[in-house]
């Protein structure tokens, strides 16, 4: 196993957030479920199980099956809150059918950065709690008025 140096891509993203679904962050998961949940070939599974497990995310677990890292379950955990923050955003500001939302949410998550992820945080705050923690600063989230010009007023006569 080495040290992971960069975030997992929205594929093992997704295969990550799978694992925490379905063993918790510290229960091991056979890899026939994981190609079960995500409905895949039991071969493509072991391909990306194998390159988990090289990046650090997972490992083999004595009692047969594959269990999150501490990287693992950091990733994960910040997937579900994308999903959160993506299915929320969907619940409260578009008419997408309730039972449309978990897909929908899927095919953003593919798509959205971060710094857009804080934005949708943002637009579906309904203020009745804390905000999910947000590094948007204030001044980011307030648009300033631009003064007016002086173009068209009188000026001011001089003494």
């Amino acid at each position: 196993m080495t040290e992971q140096t960069t975030s997992p891509s929205r594929a093992e993203s997704r295969y990550l957030e799978t694992i925490a679904q379905l063993g918790g962050d510290r229960h091991t998961v056979a890899a026939a479920a994981v190609a079960r949940a995500l409905d895949l070939s039991a071969p493509t599974v072991h391909e990306m199980l194998r390159r988990l497990a090289r990046d650090g995310y997972i490992e083999r677990a004595a009692q047969r099956g594959w269990q999150l890292t501490a990287a693992g379950r950091h990733e994960a955990a910040a997937m579900r809150r994308r999903r959160s923050v993506v299915e929320r955003f969907l619940r409260t500001q578009t008419t997408i059918p309730a039972e449309e939302i978990a897909d929908e949410a899927d095919h953003l998550l593919a798509a959205i950065s971060p710094k857009l992820e804080q934005h949708l945080r943002l637009a579906s705050w309904t203020g009745e709690r804390p905000c999910d923690t947000s590094p948007v600063a204030v001044s980011d989230r307030i648009r300033t008025q631009t003064p007016r010009s002086s173009a068209g007023r009188r000026p001011s006569a001089a003494r």
